[in-house]
């Protein structure tokens, strides 16, 4: 589980790069490329945060919102 926090870590941070650099990119194409990249890294780390909620040993890191 520690590798797939990690993992998802590293994810964050791919995709506050990618906004970063989508949003000083002077082309359009430059900026197009960007977000077709921070999609996917969106999709592959909620792909991710599911996968580590459904393992045994998941505690939550803070408390459910109970509405």
């Amino acid at each position: 589980m520690k590798e797939m926090l990690a993992h998802l870590e590293l994810l964050r941070v791919q995709m506050a790069e990618c906004e970063r650099l989508q949003q000083a990119a002077r082309s359009q194409l430059k900026r197009d490329v960007y977000a077709r990249a921070l999609t996917r890294y969106k999709a592959i780390a909620r792909e991710l945060e599911r996968a580590i909620a459904c393992l045994p040993d998941f505690k939550p890191l803070r408390r459910p919102e109970i509405t």
